[in-house]
């Protein structure tokens, strides 16, 4: 089993990738370029995968299919990143390693 989040969570994209979004059981990876180009992708194929799956009468066969941002390889969610002191992406977020660099006397501390 695949463990998104937490402290052993698994690596399932490319590191190298900033931002993409995974949908498991076919394994794609779609890279995007910024992280609400992720975010939109993911939300379109998740209305996507629910419409396929509550518009026709339900099969024990039927696939459960869903998207998920990957950070750098990683699910995304601002908290995971923050848990791992890694800034989060969103603008304008000011919680945990989002803080701006305290200014101090001559320049940026």
């Amino acid at each position: 089993m695949t463990n998104l989040f937490g402290c052993d969570r698994d690596l399932v994209g490319n590191a190298a990738t900033e931002w993409a979004v995974w949908v498991p059981g076919p394994d794609d990876i779609h890279d995007r370029s910024s992280l609400a180009a992720a975010l939109e992708l993911a939300a379109t194929l998740n209305a996507s995968f629910a419409h396929l799956r509550l518009s026709a009468p339900p099969s024990e066969y039927d696939p459960v299919l869903h998207a998920v941002v990957l950070h750098h390889g990683y699910a995304w969610t601002p908290e995971t990143d923050h848990a791992h002191d890694i800034p989060c992406g969103r603008d304008g977020c000011t919680t945990g390693p989002c803080q701006p660099a305290p200014v101090v006397a001559g320049g940026v501390a």
